[in-house]
């Protein structure tokens, strides 16, 4: 309803100024975005945040991959929902 898109089983490449580089089911994928969301399952994908940092990009970490001790998908859910409300100035 709100223009977001999931795709499962993504594998994420990397990303650019523009462009998220990603593959589904190994076909390689060049997506246009203004936002990224990566829910990355709950171990920690510090690569990508440290490459998002050097490129000065903001990342975030949410859910058990911020607080590992803590696996709580609800908590999770709440966390990613509000990061994205605020990212588009809704919350």
């Amino acid at each position: 309803m709100r223009g977001v898109n999931m795709i499962k089983g993504s594998e994420y490449r990397w990303i650019d100024d523009e462009d998220l580089y990603i593959a589904v089911e190994g076909e390689e994928r060049v997506l246009a975005v203004d936002h990224d969301i990566i829910c990355a399952g709950k171990d920690p994908l510090r690569e990508l945040q440290e490459r998002l940092q050097q490129l000065v990009v903001p990342a975030h970490l949410i859910g058990g991959v911020n607080v590992a001790a803590e696996l709580d998908a609800q908590r999770a859910i709440d966390q990613g929902t509000r990061l994205a409300a605020g990212l588009l100035g809704r919350f």
